[in-house]
């Protein structure tokens, strides 16, 4: 089954070119449903999930969950990936009630927003949490007009960015930290 027929099934709302998952119905009593030419990402689907890779459109490089590094940045995403479809590039996409969530492979874990972290690190993006809860529930947008995915984290409101001006290890770190998109906001979702 595609992305798109759960969306069908769920609801969409469409406007100027970015499409949005809703749980709210197509139409409601008394009220016909507009017919709408919506592009919606081509995600496959199992029963509910779509394995999919994150690329940074700023800086053209894959999503990973950084497995090798211990203590509380394990399982960081970083956007550093040249060449995408490795182990540590893979994550589960499943639509939810109202959100979706993420899931690493590689990590065996979804993908959680470090609320509570301070600094530099907070709204860090870590693949760490064994069940969804607050920390682990996303809203991703398709922006059909500009090609790109945007991700926001629905514990803190706060889109993700990928850190470019970080050095080293924290380079392209993954933070759940702008109020609005910019260059560093947008992703392509495969």
């Amino acid at each position: 089954m595609k992305l798109r027929n759960v969306i069908a099934a769920l609801g969409v709302v469409s406007a100027a070119g970015v499409v949005m998952v809703t749980s709210v119905p197509a139409a409601t009593a008394g009220t016909a449903a507009v017919q709408q030419k919506r592009t919606i990402p081509d995600w496959e689907i199992g029963d509910t999930c779509s394995d999919v890779t994150i690329k940074s459109k700023a800086n053209n490089k894959y999503v990973a969950a950084e497995l090798d590094y211990d203590g509380y940045v394990k399982g960081q995403l970083r956007a550093r990936s040249g060449s995408g479809a490795g182990s540590w590039e893979k994550f589960s996409l499943c639509p939810m009630d109202g959100y979706q969530t993420l899931y690493s492979y590689a990590a065996k874990a979804y993908v959680s927003v470090e609320k509570d972290y301070t600094g530099a690190d907070t709204g860090m993006l870590r693949a760490r949490a064994t069940k969804v809860a607050a920390y682990e529930r996303f809203q991703i947008v398709h922006n059909e007009a500009g090609g790109y995915d945007t991700i926001k984290s629905l514990v803190n409101g706060k889109y993700v960015s990928a850190e470019l001006a970080y050095t080293q290890g924290g380079y392209a770190m993954l933070r759940a930290r702008n109020a609005g998109v910019g260059d560093w906001e947008k992703f392509i979702i495969n």
